[in-house]
């Protein structure tokens, strides 16, 4: 099998429609943990992003990588919005939907007008970046050693996404302009789509396995909670005694023993 661009991205097609077959199942089967649906959607998302860019070398048109960029945005997104239902916080799906929707409008104008590499890169590194840096610092700011192994994967998968983000303005910087600036994986350099394939792949794998063990994590303290409660039963309850004015007073005593 010959490792090239359209090969790695046949890859990707396959590997995330099975990634969101998983999470989607996981959604269902642990309704408690939202974060799966988030990371269903964005599996969904970024095949079809593999989908435009495979596409796109059998009809080459703009519309399809303007497409392609959008979709993959999105994609990020979710991911973050996931990692963040996971930990507890809230985050907005309209934002969201509003960045990408003025990320899609500002590619497709720089498309329209032909700008050079150097601005489509930079207007890819504004708006890519952020979405993996927010997802490396979520996982790191969390600091609980009962999640030591998974976080750890999330942490070097996050770390190699967030420098793959900035490849697209290096790749210029290097003059390589007739590369494809789309999610720092050029047409031309098989092996460095290839690290975004790996990075994209154990991201997504060690935030489903974080969120597994957390969750195992959870049930744990709750077992010991109810065991500790079936141990000692009620240890006070109010009782009601007469007081010297002749009404009543509420006095707590231990029955616990």
């Amino acid at each position: 099998m010959k490792f090239d661009v359209a090969t790695f991205n046949s890859l990707f097609l396959i590997t995330f429609l099975c990634m969101a077959v998983v999470t989607t199942a996981l959604s269902r089967m642990f309704k408690e943990v939202a974060a799966f649906r988030f990371w269903a959607v964005s599996c969904v998302l970024t095949s079809a992003a593999a989908m435009c860019f495979g596409l796109h070398a059998v009809w080459p048109t703009k519309v399809l990588l303007v497409a392609t960029a959008v979709l993959n945005l999105q994609a990020r997104l979710m991911v973050w919005t996931g990692t963040r239902v996971l930990f507890g916080a809230t985050a907005s799906l309209r934002a969201g939907l509003a960045t990408t929707a003025l990320f899609g409008v500002l590619f497709a104008l720089l498309h329209a007008w032909d700008a050079p590499p150097l601005a489509r890169a930079a207007l890819l590194i504004v708006f890519f970046l952020p979405c993996r840096a927010l997802t490396l610092y979520e996982v790191c700011r969390r600091r609980r050693p009962d999640l030591g192994t998974a976080r750890l994967l999330v942490l070097v998968a996050s770390a190699f996404a967030t420098l793959n983000a900035v490849m697209p303005l290096t790749l210029v910087m290097l003059n390589q302009g007739h590369l494809s600036m789309l999610l720092s994986s050029p047409t031309r350099t098989s092996a460095l789509y290839a690290m975004v394939f790996a990075s994209d792949l154990l991201l997504m794998t060690g935030l489903i396995v974080l969120a597994l063990q957390q969750m195992i994590v959870e049930q744990n303290i709750l077992a010991k909670l109810d065991k500790g409660a079936a141990r000692y039963p009620n240890p006070a309850r109010p009782v009601m005694r007469p007081d010297s004015a002749g009404g009543q007073a509420i006095i707590v005593e231990s029955v616990a023993g």
